[in-house]
């Protein structure tokens, strides 16, 4: 008989204390082991922001924000065992804007992950809505800040169209002596007219051990057809190799990311971006990150440094604040948080919270 739980939803909170859900659990009376679970999770993240030069006439705007830490978030997963070593797994994720209770997109209501899958002994298959290559491997357990929104994701290394990919097919190998794998494909955007439509392929190989693990990913990634305009033709190629070191209370993130190809999400060039962590106490983290985006077609060098205290309050509640800058030298336009620009070349931005 299936167990169902419903989990304490996680608070991460800027600039305001909230107090943690306590946890409830329904399940059944029955003692015996359970073949398999679903659980209700999720995550709520308000801020009071500030941010300069947020229009041309560089004016700075103060806001109340969901998810200037991480997304808020709410979601269903579960997980049967199938036996003979075999399980049967599913995710369905939403975003949503806490400051206003709207969903973040209407296109997609699991905007974020929308999956099922299958794991074996030799590893695990699964199709749907996926996190790319580099999202899997840099925002889980590689960067310090797991690619927070006013972070050095906002450079675009890694830019919003690749985090998530539609109508895709991944396979995970299991770890062997440290090593691991993926391999992940997608049919794109399924137009009759072009079998290259929005199609993804990507890979990435890891190798991990207590304290220190290293990965290098590679992506290629086709423009959209439309009866308008055809870009199926066009490729956005990424290459990254990342290390992550722990020790004691310090924490070591290193990336270098390059972009190529005719595509252009964002300019071809190359990332370099790091950081370094330190626990103060156990229930308080400092991290500090920098990053630079050499376009190789322009002048463009835009430079990112981003701060964040994190005080934990509970298992499940955060108290954060953060300070984020970008020089925009050779005429680019790099916001301070991930998918937002300036606007005028050249100018810099800003932000707290």
């Amino acid at each position: 008989m299936n167990t169902f739980k419903l989990s304490p939803i996680r608070l991460a909170v800027s600039t305001a204390l909230l107090l943690a859900l306590a946890p409830v659990h329904a399940q059944t009376a029955t003692p015996a082991p359970a073949a398999g679970n679903v659980t209700l999770y999720g995550a709520i993240d308000l801020s009071l922001t500030r941010t300069s030069n947020a229009n041309a006439a560089g004016q700075a705007v103060t806001a109340v924000s969901s998810g200037a830490f991480l997304p808020s978030v709410w979601g269903i997963k579960g997980e049967e065992n199938l036996g003979g070593g075999l399980a049967a797994f599913f995710k369905l994720e939403n975003s949503f804007n806490a400051d206003t209770g709207a969903v973040t997109t209407s296109a997609s209501f699991f905007n974020r992950f929308s999956y099922l899958g299958l794991r074996t002994p030799w590893g695990s298959l699964t199709a749907g809505r996926l996190g790319s290559m580099q999202f899997d491997y840099t925002a889980l357990g590689y960067d310090l800040t797991m690619l927070d929104t006013f972070g050095i994701v906002a450079l675009g290394a890694l830019p919003p169209a690749l985090f998530k990919i539609n109508n895709a097919v991944k396979f995970d190998t299991v770890a062997w002596q440290g090593w691991r794998g993926s391999l992940m494909t997608s049919s794109g955007t399924e137009v009759a007219e072009s079998a290259s439509s929005g199609r993804y392929t990507g890979g990435a190989v890891e190798y991990a051990q207590p304290g220190f693990k290293a990965r290098f990913t590679y992506e290629q990634t086709h423009g959209n057809y439309s009866t308008t305009v055809n870009q199926a033709g066009l490729v956005d190629e990424r290459s990254s190799l990342a290390m992550r070191w722990d020790n004691g209370p310090w924490q070591f993130f290193a990336d270098v990311v390059s972009v190529q190809g005719d595509l252009h999400i964002t300019p071809r060039g190359r990332v370099l971006q790091g950081g370094v962590g330190y626990r103060v106490a156990p229930d308080w983290n400092v991290i500090a990150e920098v990053g630079r985006y050499h376009y190789a077609d322009s002048a463009g060098r835009p430079t990112l440094a981003h701060v964040v205290a994190q005080h934990d309050l509970s298992k499940r509640s955060m108290l954060y604040g953060f300070w984020t800058k970008v020089d925009n030298h050779g005429g680019s336009q790099v916001g301070t948080a991930f998918a937002t620009r300036v606007s005028t070349a050249g100018q810099g931005q800003s932000a707290v919270g």
